[in-house]
């Protein structure tokens, strides 16, 4: 990783944040989600896209609980009410840190011969996917 790459994530992350609906002065934080929001960026900036997805889920589902449904118990399935988004993240996080029997389909594990780079690499997209719904997440819980 050089410079020039962590540079153009920052100004990515920034732009993330800019193009985000509230400010910051007005959130209600969940402060297990602020936590891990913090590892986020740093793995975003690294290019760890598996940690950026991972996490980023994690994140929504501490805000979901924490800020809006104080509920604990039930499957993050359950929190996202279906959003077609939030089940697309969902399902990508399960891929990425539940082992799966050798050629059950997938949507990370999409090169052959073992050319783990070119999966790693076209995490990218749905890394930064994930990050906005964190933000969206993140500022649903603002005070108008």
């Amino acid at each position: 990783m050089n410079e020039i790459e962590i540079s153009e994530r920052r100004r990515w992350l920034t732009d993330a944040h800019s193009n985000s609906r509230r400010e910051y002065a007005l959130l209600h934080l969940s402060t297990h989600g602020l936590l891990l929001q913090l590892d986020v960026d740093r793995a975003f900036l690294a290019g760890a896209w598996a940690s950026v997805i991972v996490m980023a889920q994690s994140v929504i589902e501490a805000t979901l609980r924490d800020l809006q449904t104080f509920d604990y118990a039930q499957k993050a399935k359950d929190l996202f009410l279906g959003q077609e988004d939030l089940e697309r993240l969902r399902f990508i996080r399960n891929e990425i840190i539940h082992a799966q029997a050798p050629g059950t389909p997938s949507i990370v594990w999409i090169a052959s011969n073992g050319d783990f780079q070119k999966c790693h690499a076209a995490l990218e997209p749905e890394a930064k996917r994930a990050y906005e719904l964190m933000l969206e997440a993140i500022y649903a819980n603002c005070e108008d």
